[in-house]
């Protein structure tokens, strides 16, 4: 059974701040006459539940097209680490994490953001544990909010999170709905839109019961 971590998209969703807005409108109708139902859509690379490729980050980084979809699928291990305001080497420490592992991080930011509401303080990764997890060769990290970065007003020059994966090839997964995924190892499906060029892109993702 897959269990969905992606987010709705619709008009009520939060956007990240200096994102553009989430639009639907639909622009051939059956009830107008049209010979069928068509919709325009336009929204940000990195809006909603979505993948980060290097070239969000890095000039002349990989942008999604140039990603094998092995890159962001396969064995995943979700952590809890609720009561800790930011990710750590320390806290990393307390868990197996291998090289190929996709992690993702089960935070206090589950039971705040509901896909609808930016939050003023949320947890996030720190610098360190990004270049430790760098180090143990994982594919991937998500996180459940739109950002694994800190809030702007608490950050430090000239570092960043997102810097320090995308540049070790660690691809990062944002805005994952965890709220019915407990701590344990499963099987990652991810499926972003393979738009040539794309710093970002939208991706359905779910997780079952590892193999």
């Amino acid at each position: 059974m897959l269990t969905d971590i992606s987010f709705p998209y619709r008009s009520s969703m939060a956007i990240y701040p200096n994102n553009p807005d989430f639009y639907i409108k639909r622009v051939q109708d059956l009830r107008q006459g049209d010979g069928a139902n068509v919709s325009l859509i336009s929204m940000g690379s990195h809006t909603g539940t979505h993948i980060d490729a290097p070239a969000h980050f890095i000039i002349g980084g990989k942008t999604i097209d140039e990603l094998p979809l092995e890159a962001m699928n396969g064995r995943a291990k979700v952590f809890d680490v609720r009561g800790n305001q930011e990710i750590t080497t320390e806290i990393l420490s307390r868990y197996e994490i291998e090289a190929g592992d996709i992690v993702i991080f089960k935070t206090d930011n589950s039971e705040m953001f509901r896909g609808d509401m930016v939050l003023t303080d949320y947890v996030t990764l720190d610098y360190e544990a990004a270049a430790d997890l760098v180090a143990k060769k994982v594919k991937m990290v998500g996180i459940d909010y739109m950002t694994i970065e800190r809030p702007r007003s608490k950050r430090i020059s000239g570092k960043s999170v997102h810097s320090v994966l995308l540049s070790g090839d660690v691809l990062i997964a944002e805005t994952l709905d965890l709220s019915k995924v407990e701590e344990g190892s499963y099987q990652l499906h991810c499926y972003p839109l393979n738009i040539v060029g794309a710093d970002g892109v939208p991706a359905r993702m779910a997780v079952s019961e590892a193999d």
